[in-house]
Order: structure tokens, then C-alpha cells, then sequence
């Protein structure tokens, strides 16, 4: 296996379970949401200049797209439900994420 999928199979050590689950991912301007089934909840908005502006990161490592912006941002909500595989549950308000743009290539 190669491409994407095969980098993130270099991340699982072992395979818990096999679920089906609808992935709704939106963002624009550094606002976003991101549900995966009932497991995952998360929001997230962007920071603002004094002048109202989206704040931004650029040319920087936390770009994934060289010449895109990342946007620094503040989570509402982080939430994670998986204490059925064994893994922690987890609750996270008001952290600090930086969002940048990503591209899947099939």
C-alpha cells in the first residue's frame, strides 16, 4: 500500500475495529467543524487582527501546502468518545489548533 493511506498505516499499531462512519468536514476562512460519526466533535474558529482580520501564518512549518496560509485559531470543543476500544475519552475546550488546507489525491 502507498500514497496517503499507506502513511497512515505506518501510524496503527494494532487493528481494534473496522467501523463505518460518515466523515462531515467543513472549513472556509479558518472557521471549521469536523464530525466523524458519533466519535468525534470538533469546532474550531479563527483568531482576529484589531482590524478584524483572520489571523495567519505564513511561509511557516505549520503549513502543509507550501505558499498557503495556516490559520491560527481557538477550539470551541474537541471531544472524542473511544473508551469502547480502550482508549481514553477526551473533552478539550478552548484550545489553540492551527488549521491549514490539505489536499487528497486519489
Amino acid at each position: 500500500m502507498g500514497g496517503p493511506l499507506g502513511d497512515l498505516s505506518k501510524l496503527v499499531g494494532q487493528v481494534l475495529a473496522i467501523e463505518r462512519a460518515l466523515i462531515e468536514f467543513n472549513v472556509d476562512g479558518g472557521r471549521g467543524t469536523l464530525k466523524i460519526g458519533e466519535i468525534v466533535d470538533a469546532a474550531l474558529s479563527p483568531y482576529r487582527s484589531a482590524a478584524g482580520d483572520v489571523t495567519t501564518l505564513n511561509e511557516s512549518v505549520f503549513s502543509t501546502i507550501p505558499g498557503t496560509p495556516a490559520y491560527v485559531s481557538e477550539a470551541s470543543h474537541y471531544r472524542r468518545q473511544t473508551s469502547r476500544y480502550g482508549l481514553n475519552n477526551v473533552a478539550l475546550e478552548g484550545r489553540n489548533p492551527i488549521q491549514d488546507r490539505f489536499r487528497f489525491l486519489a
